[in-house]
């Protein structure tokens, strides 16, 4: 695995599993269900003799937790956490709630957003500011890659804005669009 990079989405939370479309709120923690999840990818990356030199985070509890248990698993140390690597930031309204609980003034936004990418509610993230984000998340990771094999865990949309980007998704509406793909490529 030397000189690649690997990215994992973080194992189930709680909010995923009690509000499955919910956007997941900062803080939630993994589920045993996700603590299984993470130990069964570990133990399949072992029975691939895939064993990272580092491990990348992003600082939310439910990526955090993933990584150490991966980290206990695969003998691989982990970097402090990074905001590089965190979510896309869903404006504060809709913090755990689902499609059918989404407020107005978030629907009318939502509506918007591909017409308007620099555009964000309060406490949330422009698809510009996440196009950008992916971006770096894709230099730096592949500067880390040269010192030797980089496991990265993160979140669905971010994992896909950057599947966006590293297949040449150019604007931010792009890169935001493309996290359908990581969605889809995640329950084939």
């Amino acid at each position: 695995m030397r000189d690649q990079v690997l990215w994992m989405r973080h194992g189930t939370c709680l909010d995923g599993l009690c509000r499955p479309h919910a956007h997941a709120r900062p803080g939630t923690p993994l589920t045993t269900r996700g603590i299984t999840e993470v130990v069964n990818t570990a133990r399949r990356l072992l029975h691939l003799s895939t064993k990272p030199d580092v491990i990348l985070t992003s600082p939310l509890p439910r990526a955090t937790m993933s990584a150490r248990i991966l980290s206990e698993i695969l003998g691989a140390p982990i970097a402090p956490p990074d905001p590089l690597y965190a979510e896309w930031r869903s404006p504060d309204c809709v913090l755990g709630l689902s499609p059918d609980d989404y407020p107005s003034e978030y629907q009318a936004w939502r509506s918007e957003r591909l017409r308007d990418p620099d555009s964000a509610l309060p406490g949330g993230e422009s698809l510009t500011a996440l196009r950008q984000r992916a971006m770096e998340a894709v230099s730096r990771a592949h500067e880390a890659a040269q010192q030797g094999a980089v496991l990265i865990v993160s979140h669905r949309v971010f994992i896909g804005a950057v599947a966006a980007t590293l297949d040449g998704d150019r604007s931010p509406q792009e890169a935001f669009q493309g996290t359908g793909r990581a969605r889809a490529c995640q329950q084939a």
